[in-house]
């Protein structure tokens, strides 16, 4: 490639190359590291801008609040302290910032410029450049200029925060695979032996072992690549002994073999670690206590033979550590017998109720035994409930006189009527076309008889009076029916039933129902009792009821007829029972319903409120025994 002009840098002449740069491009495009790109970027920068001196990339450091150089231009010796004050006013001010003394404060007369780096609202860093006096467009061409080569430190700080979150996301999608192995169906011995062969293998371990706490003892359940374990094995003890210090201290317990010391000299110290590495051969060894709260479940012990754990592997260990527990309590609680449930369970009772605190517990107890034995000796009066519905005690139909058709209809279902009073009309042309009929007929008939009879034939006389007769019959019964049109309401009543407005014009036979009435001031209370509560029922015992549609005080009855037969309705069986009111209701009206409720004694609390489940259970016990 054809090489620059050179350019002219804080009065030092600097003739320079695309290929004379080629370590510095190299590594821009492919760093090795963060801060080589920021001191390959710098170096990039400051060349490619006229009269820049000195810069320096500062970025936040783990602590709070302090921010450090990580690539400095052009020395990385010299002291550019005297540029922190424009780089501390820019990540204040989080704006780019130009410091130029006007009064000789600075060396030269030059310019200090400072341009924050600023990544999802984050002040991450700055960069912080010092050059010659320039005019004020020239400064504002400056800032572009930096502004615009900032975008790579944006880009390397992306590239951080993707490496990190892939790198999260792996260990959340490893640790995730350990807990489904973990939430799995199966025996809780084949799903730890799962768990340390997964974990061995991800971790890269020579041995994973999994002790479940017993009490105050260990038991070693799973150890990774071995089908069974035998109990009484040294190695099996050793593994015991190391999870035993780990559960004693409630803490994580690392050992490394020293590289200095031999194998008989680390066997010489009272560390089960550091015997348990004698005996498996172990070069690191790692236990965790699996915490649920302040109670430790189970100990996991971690062996390599090849170097230490990372922190990274620790803090994916840790991170499991925290999940595990609470997906081995619950297994080991449901591989649990009925009768270990009964004693874990009377246990924790007997604990709350006779050991210190839990004072709720207590008191608790003290009102139940309180309540059980107010039940039992207290004696209440026992009424049965049943639904009840309002009946008129007389109730009559209004009937279609003759097969005819409506004409019109005055009155419905719920209107109250006079007696006398027409409910419906119908139709009466047909009738007294049929009367006129039957008129002309027998005038006809009897004309023709007076003649046979003034001329003496006999026969003709007796055939002309026979249909003389069924003329008048006929005429009769087309009168009788045009006194019938009118459907009139026997006595003083309510419409039960009926609705013929929608009917007009419809044919009607005869005898069909057109209404149902029943009178204002006589009414029958039906109970309908459920079977199981007949038994309680006698004749005389007195009642209250109260209707849905009059809510108010309840009125008072007792019973007077019990029908032995039962009705089906919603799977039960009721039986019908009368009762009367002891005093009238104005606003009664057939058809309302209520509740009833019948006094049939005094009886124990405790019975009242359980008889019905101890009749229950008694049938079904009944039913099923031998």
């Amino acid at each position: 490639m054809a090489s620059t002009k050179p350019e002219k840098n804080n009065g030092h002449s600097d003739t320079w190359t695309v290929e004379g740069d080629a370590d510095v491009w190299r590594e821009f495009s492919a760093p090795t590291s963060d801060e080589r790109f920021c001191q390959a970027w710098l170096g990039l920068l400051c060349r490619q801008l006229q009269g820049i001196s000195a810069g320096v990339v500062l970025f936040q450091s783990t602590e709070e609040n302090t921010f450090l150089p990580v690539a400095v231009w052009p020395d990385a010796r010299g002291d550019l302290s005297y540029l922190g004050k424009v780089a501390e006013r820019a990540l204040l001010e989080r704006r780019g910032v130009v410091h130029q003394d006007s009064e000789g404060e600075l060396k030269d007369q030059n310019i200090h410029v400072a341009y924050p780096v600023e990544v999802s609202g984050n002040m991450v860093g700055a960069v912080v450049l010092e050059g010659d006096s320039r005019t004020e467009a020239q400064v504002h061409a400056l800032l572009r200029q930096l502004h615009w080569g900032i975008a790579w430190l944006h880009d390397l700080y992306g590239r951080r925060e993707l490496v990190d979150s892939q790198e999260k996301c792996e260990q959340i999608g490893s640790v995730m695979e350990v807990m489904a192995t973990a939430l799995r169906q199966g025996r809780l011995q084949q799903v730890l032996f799962d768990i340390s062969n997964h974990v061995a293998q991800y971790l890269q371990c020579s041995r994973v072992a999994i002790g479940l706490v017993k009490g105050h003892s260990i038991r070693v359940t799973a150890l990774s690549n071995a089908a069974w374990i035998e109990k009484n094995a040294t190695t099996i003890r050793a593994y015991k002994s190391a999870m035993l210090d780990a559960y004693d201290q409630m803490d994580n317990i690392s050992y490394q073999v020293p590289v200095e010391l031999s194998t008989a000299s680390v066997a010489e110290k009272v560390s089960s670690h550091a015997h348990l590495a004698e005996e498996s051969g172990a070069v690191s060894i790692l236990s965790i206590p699996l915490m649920m709260g302040a109670e430790c479940v189970a100990v996991i012990t971690l062996e390599n033979d090849k170097a230490a754990f990372t922190d990274e592997e620790r803090t994916w260990i840790d991170t499991l550590a925290s999940l595990l527990p609470s997906v081995i309590d619950q297994k080991c609680r449901a591989e649990r017998g009925y009768l270990a449930h009964i004693r874990d369970d009377f246990t924790l009772v007997s604990e709350r109720l006779l050991g210190a605190k839990y004072l709720i517990w207590k008191f608790s107890a003290l009102l139940l035994l309180a309540l059980v034995m107010t039940f039992s000796l207290m004696e209440v009066d026992y009424r049965i409930s049943a639904k009840t519905v309002i009946e008129g005690e007389l109730q009559l139909a209004a009937v279609a006189p003759f097969d005819g058709f409506i004409k019109s209809s005055y009155v419905r279902a719920g209107d109250s009527v006079k007696e006398g009073q027409i409910l419906c009309l119908l139709d009466d042309s047909k009738l007294k076309l049929e009367q006129q009929k039957w008129g002309s007929e027998r005038e006809q008939y009897s004309r023709k008889l007076r003649e046979a009879t003034a001329n003496h034939k006999v026969a003709d006389v007796q055939i002309l009076t026979a249909q003389l007769k069924q003329a008048e019959a006929q005429y009769d019964l087309a009168t009788h029916r045009l006194d019938h049109v009118e459907v009139k309401a026997p006595f003083d009543g309510i419409i039960i039933s009926g609705d013929l407005s929608q009917l007009i014009g419809s044919p009607i036979e005869l005898g069909k129902e057109l209404f149902e009435i029943a009178p204002l001031d006589a009414y029958r209370v039906i109970l309908q009792v459920d079977e199981s509560d007949m038994r309680h029922i006698k004749l005389g015992q007195q009642g209250k009821l109260m209707i849905s549609g009059i809510i108010g005080e309840p009125v008072s009855l007792s019973i007077s007829k019990i029908t032995p037969m039962a009705t089906a309705r919603d799977g039960k069986n009721f039986f019908r029972v009368e009762a009367q009111l002891e005093k009238g209701f104005t606003n009664l009206r057939p058809g309302m319903e209520g509740v009833g409720k019948v006094r049939v004694g005094e009886f124990g609390l405790w019975w009242v409120l359980t008889h019905s489940f101890t009749d229950w259970l008694r049938l079904s016990l009944w039913k099923w025994l031998p």
